[in-house]
C-alpha cells in the first residue's frame, strides 16, 4: 500500500508541476533522462543501438521515447501513447481588453472540448512559453505564473433565468476571464508580467503561447 501512495503522490506532483503540455514534456524529458534515456534531436543524425533508451521532443509539446531490444531477430513493438495536452484557453495576441474603463478582460479562444460551466469562479493563472531572444540566438523558455490573476465569471442569477437550462456557452462572450490588472495601462500587461517572471526585458520577448 506505502508503494502505492508513492506513485499517488509522485503523480500528483507531476500534475502540479504541469500546467501546460511543455512543461508536462519538460517533466517527462527529465524523468526519462534520469532513468538512463538519450535524448535524439530532430535536428541532428541518430545513432540508435541495440539495447538502447532514446527519447525525441517536437516543438516542445509532444515526447516520443522507446527502448530498442538487444535480440533483434523477429522483431515486434509495442506502442503506448497519450495525450500531453489537455482542454484550455489560449491567449490571443495582444489579450488586453478593456471594458469601458472599469475593468479588463483578455480575449481568449477555446482548446479542444472544454467543459465551460467548470471553469468558473475559481481563480487561475496563466502558463506557456515564450520565444527569447539570448547570447545573439533565440531560446525557448518556460512561463509560470504562480498567482491568481484572472477568473472566469458567472452571472447572478435575475441576469440569466435560464442558467440552469442553458447548455451552451459563448466561449467569445460568456467565457472570457477578467483579469486583476485594472484598466490603467493594460496594454501589454501580461508581457510585462511574462517578463519579469522570466528576468528579461519585454523587447527581448519575441512571441508566445500562453493558456
Amino acid at each position: 500500500m506505502e508503494h502505492y501512495e508513492e506513485d499517488v503522490r509522485g503523480l500528483v506532483r507531476f500534475l502540479a508541476d504541469s500546467p501546460t503540455a511543455f512543461h508536462a514534456v519538460e517533466g517527462f524529458a527529465r524523468l526519462l533522462e534520469e532513468s538512463g534515456y538519450r535524448e535524439l534531436p530532430e535536428r541532428e543524425h541518430w545513432d540508435i543501438r541495440p539495447g538502447g533508451n532514446y527519447y525525441t521532443v517536437r516543438n516542445g509539446s509532444s515526447i516520443a521515447a522507446f527502448q530498442v531490444g538487444s535480440a533483434l531477430e523477429d522483431y515486434s513493438f509495442k506502442v503506448a501513447a497519450s495525450h500531453s495536452d489537455s482542454p484550455t484557453f489560449k491567449l490571443k495576441e495582444k489579450a488586453e481588453l478593456e471594458v469601458r474603463g472599469h475593468y479588463t478582460q483578455l480575449n481568449t479562444e477555446g482548446y479542444g472540448s472544454i467543459l465551460c460551466s467548470t471553469w468558473m469562479d475559481r481563480p487561475l493563472s496563466v502558463a506557456g512559453r515564450a520565444i527569447v531572444k539570448e547570447d545573439g540566438g533565440f531560446r525557448e523558455r518556460l512561463v509560470r505564473i504562480d498567482r491568481d490573476m484572472v477568473l472566469i465569471p458567472s452571472v447572478a442569477i435575475h441576469m440569466d433565468r435560464n442558467v440552469n437550462e442553458k447548455s451552451a456557452f459563448n466561449k467569445q462572450v460568456d467565457m472570457l476571464p477578467l483579469f486583476a490588472g485594472g484598466a490603467d495601462d493594460v496594454q501589454g500587461a501580461v508581457r510585462r508580467i511574462a517578463a519579469e517572471e522570466l528576468g528579461v526585458r519585454e523587447e527581448e520577448i519575441f512571441g508566445m503561447d500562453l493558456y
